[in-house]
């Protein structure tokens, strides 16, 4: 009976060499993995300091590199900014974020509330359930960025409101991305809630907009929004309820005093009961635009559908509805 074959002498060899290049890239990997992270932790302060500018300071708390060993994701107890010069602060929760090592421009990143938000004359706290982002970075900064948060809250207060407010939502997502030299956002909320109208809740709210030649607030340094500012509104709604709807498109101009001028358009769903949520702000107002619907109706620049469109004016924060005055705008 023959006996079974066996290996040669160069597939053994063959095998060894395989097995010790396997462990040798094995090796290599986690040396040059460690040290890039060793490297990472070390230069962090630096590049948050490129990244917000001379005039600001970041800090990530503790900050740790994880994800060995095929991902990278840098690790903060909490994150904090400061802006002494335009009197902004933030600070908020632990941060975990990943990015796998063949796509490193692109991060995932989940968030911990709260986050407080304070400028001048202007205090805002935001908590949540769960918030996640996912940005696309580029060599100059990040070419577009989203967020999406479940259970989420605002509590706003400020010199220049009449009082506190607060806004409840069961989900919100924003989105930025760069469009040449302008900036393109875009929220989204659905079930919303406040503290000011009891019982008055939004089915969704919507807002698409363009802040002209603000690409760079999405470049490395960071350069927040201060007034001036040019913004095109592509769409700003509030859903009542599948009937009841209010909607406004147009350019808007903020100027260094934060005043705004705007021509809109106004689109108008089911009147008689938008009249219902402008009555407890302001029942002069509500009343005048009940007495006078019927003209209203009539003044529509789109009609043929089943909505009321009219022209919104705002100069210097003084509303307009067509020839109707409104009243006078807080200053932002």
């Amino acid at each position: 009976m023959p006996s079974p074959a066996r290996p040669s002498p160069s597939s053994s060899r063959k095998f060894v060499w395989l097995a010790a290049a396997i462990l040798a890239g094995g090796l290599l990997w986690t040396t040059g993995w460690y040290y890039f992270a060793a490297r990472f932790e070390d230069n962090l302060p630096a590049a948050l300091a490129r990244i917000v500018g001379p005039d600001a300071s970041a800090d990530c708390a503790t900050a740790d590199v994880r994800g060995y060993p095929f991902r990278f994701g840098l690790f903060c107890e909490t994150l904090s900014y400061a802006n002494p010069a335009e009197g902004m602060t933030a600070n908020t929760g632990a941060l975990r974020s990943a990015a796998q090592f063949y796509r490193p421009g692109h991060v995932v990143a989940e968030v911990d509330g709260p986050l407080v938000y304070t400028d001048t004359g202007l205090a805002v706290r935001t908590d949540w359930q769960v918030l996640q982002a996912s940005v696309r970075a580029v060599s100059d900064g990040l070419d577009r960025g989203s967020i999406d948060a479940r259970n989420i809250s605002f509590d706003i207060d400020g010199a220049g409101l009449a009082q506190r407010f607060a806004l409840q939502a069961d989900r919100v997502n924003a989105h930025a991305r760069r469009n040449a030299a302008d900036l393109d956002i875009a929220a989204y909320g659905d079930n919303l809630r406040n503290s000011l109208v009891d019982g008055l809740a939004a089915k969704a709210f919507t807002l698409e907009a363009t802040l002209t030649g603000r690409a760079n607030m999405l470049e490395v340094p960071v350069v927040p929004l201060t007034t001036p500012f040019d913004a095109v509104l592509h769409r700003v709604a509030i859903e009542l309820d599948e009937n009841t709807s209010l909607e406004i498109a147009g350019p808007v101009h903020v100027d260094d005093n934060r005043r705004i001028t705007a021509n809109l358009e106004l689109t108008v769903r089911n009147l008689q009961q938008l009249l219902k949520v402008v009555e407890p702000f302001n029942p002069e107002v509500a009343g005048l635009l009940a007495g006078v619907g019927p003209l209203i109706a009539s003044l529509d620049t789109k009609p043929g559908d089943d909505a009321i469109t009219l022209p919104l004016k705002i100069s210097n924060n003084m509303v307009s509805l067509g020839m109707f005055p409104l009243g006078e705008l807080p200053s932002l």
